[in-house]
C-alpha cells in the first residue's frame, strides 16, 4: 500500500465516531440558535415595541442567530463528511470551515456578552418583556459558547489527523 493511502488512512482512524457526533452537535446548535432568532425577532415585534424598548437586542438585530446558524450547520455538515470519507482536501475544508465557525462564535460571545453587560446596567427594574429578553439572549451566549467549544475542538482534531 502506497504510504499516501496509508497517511489518508491515519486521518480517517482519528475522525470516527466523535467527529460526527460533534458535526451532529453543531448541526442541532445551528437549528436552536436559528429557533432562538425567530422568537426573538418575534419578542422584539409584538412586545419590547409595545412596551418602552430600553431593551437593545444588538445580536438580533446584526441577525447574528440566523447568519450564525447557516455557519454552524455547515461546519457541522462538514465534520460529518470528513469523518465519512478518507479525502485530504475535505479534512482541510473541515479545518477552515470550524475556524471560520470558531471566529463567527467569538463575534457572537463578544457581541452577546456586550448586550446582556449594557442590559445590567441599565437602571430601573424590568418588566416580563425584558426578563424574557434577557433569558433569549443568555440561552444565545449558551449556545455560542458550546459552538466556540466544540469547533476548537474538531479544529484540533482534524490538524492532528492531517498530520499524521
Amino acid at each position: 500500500m502506497p504510504r499516501g493511502r496509508s497517511q489518508n488512512q491515519s486521518s480517517v482512524v482519528l475522525l470516527k465516531e466523535e467527529t460526527r457526533m460533534l458535526g451532529a452537535i453543531q448541526m442541532m446548535t445551528a437549528f436552536s440558535l436559528h429557533c432562538l432568532g425567530v422568537i426573538w425577532m418575534y419578542l422584539l415585534v409584538s412586545q419590547l415595541m409595545v412596551f418602552q424598548n430600553s431593551y437593545f437586542p444588538i445580536a438580533t438585530l446584526l441577525g447574528y442567530p440566523f447568519w450564525s446558524a447557516a455557519i454552524f450547520n455547515l461546519s457541522g455538515i462538514f465534520a460529518v463528511l470528513a469523518q465519512r470519507t478518507s479525502s485530504r482536501i475535505l479534512v482541510t475544508y473541515t479545518i477552515v470551515m470550524h475556524i471560520i465557525s470558531a471566529i463567527v462564535a467569538s463575534i457572537g460571545v463578544l457581541l452577546i456578552s456586550l448586550e446582556i453587560l449594557a442590559v445590567s446596567l441599565t437602571p430601573g427594574d424590568f418588566i416580563w418583556v425584558h426578563k424574557s429578553a434577557k433569558l433569549l439572549s443568555e440561552y444565545l451566549l449558551l449556545f455560542s459558547l458550546l459552538e466556540l467549544l466544540v469547533a476548537i475542538t474538531v479544529t484540533r482534531w482534524a490538524k492532528q489527523a492531517k498530520r499524521r
